[in-house]
């Protein structure tokens, strides 16, 4: 089969556990695209920290981002974005509220200008919430009163905090609507963080757009990833390439599995696809 397009997700993937693109990594990357081989990072992440991965591939990528909301052109253009209706922005906070958690709602700040993420002041901040809004610095804001807004450019809410906590949070968001709730140990903030984006929103969602937007053939498509928000796109990629350091449910799913991401596994693929133009 030849691949039409490699989508990469970021963490666990793509970069290391202390955040680096290995040298391997980064020149098989470089080869690729020097070849031809049309890429695309695929990722929870929001636009902002996505760009400082991919600046250290010293590449302009197109980019799939807060795990399938909102994709970017290689220039950073916004191409497509996936919001929350006012309403739904409103129950989702009176639903984080009532369980005593603060959300942080993610904007495409760079399409709308703004903040590129809003954190709910009207609750009072757990540890984890108060970690991330310091780290993000000026790139967020505290909101006490976001609920009255109107914000119409919301396109994943999150929460940090204790498992068990946000495990509930989470059945009562998908009992109250058309929504996808991942829950995950975070990476880089303590504790674990619980996604929500629209029902019919992921990362397979946003990299078949990107794919017909851009004329790739979506039925030759590779994807490589880690955690249980990259199975819609192992499961629905051509050919599914799971981490050496993924989760078990993504080794199941994929096709065939790769070094871990501190073994430059991406990398081992990149030579894979290169090596004779297919998998």
């Amino acid at each position: 089969m030849r691949i039409s397009l490699l989508a990469i997700d970021v963490d666990g993937t793509l970069v290391t556990e202390d955040n680096q693109v290995l040298p391997e990594t980064r020149a098989a990357l470089r080869r690729a695209h020097r070849e031809g081989l049309p890429l695309l990072l695929a990722t929870g992440r929001r636009y902002r920290t996505t760009r400082q991965a991919m600046d250290q591939l010293s590449l302009n990528l197109p980019v799939v981002c807060l795990g399938g909301a909102l994709t970017k052109s290689k220039a950073g253009q916004t191409i497509h974005s996936e919001p929350f209706s006012v309403g739904q922005v409103e129950q989702l906070l009176a639903l984080a509220r009532r369980s005593g958690q603060s959300l942080i709602l993610q904007r495409d700040a760079d399409g709308r200008g703004g903040p590129d993420f809003l954190v709910d002041a009207g609750v009072e901040w757990n540890e984890p919430t108060r970690y991330y809004a310091d780290v993000g610095g000026d790139s967020g804001r505290a909101d006490s009163t976001p609920e009255r807004s109107g914000h119409d450019d919301i396109l994943v809410v999150g929460a940090f905090g204790n498992r068990d906590e946000l495990r509930e949070l989470e059945d009562d968001i998908n009992d109250s609507g058309d929504y996808a709730t991942v829950l995950v140990e975070s990476k880089r903030t303590p504790g674990w963080y619980l996604e929500t984006i629209l029902g019919h929103v992921d990362k397979w969602f946003g990299i078949q757009r990107f794919a017909a937007s851009a004329g790739i053939d979506t039925n030759a498509i590779c994807a490589v990833g880690d955690a249980a928000n990259d199975l819609p796109m192992i499961r629905g990629a051509a050919f599914g390439v799971a981490m050496g350091n993924g989760d078990p449910l993504v080794k199941q799913a994929a096709n065939w599995t790769t070094g871990s991401n501190e073994e430059n596994g991406v990398a081992t693929l990149v030579g894979r696809i290169l090596g004779s133009g297919s998998v």
